[in-house]
């Protein structure tokens, strides 16, 4: 199955990658939960859902030091998810791209 298939509302030509590479004060839009390669998908997918982790929806980087959880800006709250979950949610960057300090 190609990638662009599984990026469900995605453009066709948009780059995709794991969440667990995003660099910190980037915001990424979800395209993807790679659920179907993984034994044990549809937990993965009730439990993305459970805290609050949609298709479509923008999150932002704030914490990813190559090891260890990855702390995200969601809404209005701040999440951390496991660096093994983070490789199975694809990404898309914003259009925005990086978002400074400041902003």
């Amino acid at each position: 199955m190609r990638a662009d298939a599984l990026a469900e509302g995605a453009a066709p030509r948009c780059p995709m990658m794991p969440l667990a590479m995003a660099a910190p004060g980037e915001e990424v839009r979800l395209v993807a939960f790679a659920t179907h390669a993984f034994h044990g998908g549809q937990r993965l997918r009730k439990r993305l859902a459970d805290l609050g982790l949609n298709l479509g929806m923008t999150v932002r980087v704030l914490q990813h030091d190559g090891q260890g959880p990855l702390l995200l800006a969601v809404k209005d709250s701040r999440l951390a998810i496991g660096r093994g979950m983070a490789l199975k949610i694809m990404v898309a960057p914003c259009e925005s791209g990086h978002v400074t300090e400041r902003e």
